[in-house]
């Protein structure tokens, strides 16, 4: 009997704490998780991958989230994943930075538990 497939989420988040809250939370949400720290290694993973969503954080060790969202949306199959931003920084210019580069959603971390980032992703997919 053929496995049911998983659905890919490519998490990109330099903060040991909340990535692996997260990590835990979506793996027993059924979903395939792979954990980025950097934003270069985001996107040598979206390479590896091909996630089916992103959640990405902005405030990463070697470049801003946005402009590694530039390169993973110049890169093959970038420009038509689906990505959510997590980020405790609230600025409108990065929400409507993040909207431009076709972020579906911007969730400001403190704002939302692991269920409903779950429930996001889900209604992306």
């Amino acid at each position: 009997m053929a496995q049911e497939q998983k659905s890919k989420v490519l998490l990109i988040e330099d903060d040991i704490f909340m990535g692996d809250l997260l990590l835990r939370a979506l793996d027993r949400a059924g979903f395939e998780v792979v954990l980025a720290k950097t934003g270069g290694e985001g996107i040598k993973k979206f390479q590896e991958i091909k996630p089916q969503v992103i959640l990405l954080d902005l405030l990463l060790p070697d470049e801003n989230g946005l402009e590694t969202l530039r390169k993973i949306r110049r890169s093959e199959g970038g420009p038509t994943v689906k990505v959510i931003v997590l980020s405790n920084l609230s600025r409108e210019s990065n929400l409507e930075e993040a909207r431009r580069l076709g972020a579906l959603d911007y969730l400001v971390k403190v704002n939302f538990s692991l269920d409903e980032i779950i429930a996001k992703v889900r209604s992306v997919l």
